[in-house]
């Protein structure tokens, strides 16, 4: 019977290297950085900040924020970092309205996109601004909301361990 889930935003799923928490190699925060634990954090040429909200397909992500932003420019930025041994869950939506998950989610690419202060995984957008890519299913395919557990494609990760 599918179910309506309660959208979560980003979290780990499981980080298989030996890093857990990282504090981004010595990058500091943005100022006035005001995102919450969960969201997409980018390097801007000097600093880490939220993933600007087009999410253009060329910004690679450093990693998802362990703790929210303190709001003070060069603050210690804990992340889970976008690499290939961390996997993330998240929640699947289409643009702004609930989405209904199907077995062909697996193996897509996806954009990310924010509501208020959550990120989520935007299924109507598996062209322009992809970042990543479905691995599998945590609550059951066809129920509303559905959470999954994504990876950060190798191109869109700004510390990429692929060769």
């Amino acid at each position: 019977m599918a179910t309506t889930r309660v959208m979560k935003t980003i979290e780990i799923y499981r980080h298989d290297g030996k890093d857990g928490i990282v504090m981004a190699r010595g990058l500091g925060e943005e100022a006035s950085q005001s995102y919450k634990a969960g969201a997409p954090l980018v390097y801007d040429g000097s600093e880490l900040e939220i993933l600007p909200s087009s999410g253009a397909d060329t910004t690679a992500v450093v990693g998802i924020a362990a703790k929210d932003a303190t709001g003070t420019a060069g603050s210690a930025v804990p992340i889970y970092e976008a690499n290939d041994y961390n996997l993330f869950a998240g929640s699947m939506i289409n643009s702004t309205t609930p989405y209904v998950s199907l077995v062909t989610n697996i193996g897509k690419d996806y954009a990310l996109i924010q509501s208020t202060n959550d990120w989520y995984i935007d299924v109507s957008d598996d062209t322009t601004n992809t970042k990543v890519e479905v691995i599998k299913f945590i609550d059951d395919i066809g129920d509303t909301n559905a959470r999954v557990v994504f990876r950060f494609l190798g191109g869109k990760q700004a510390n990429v361990l692929q060769s």
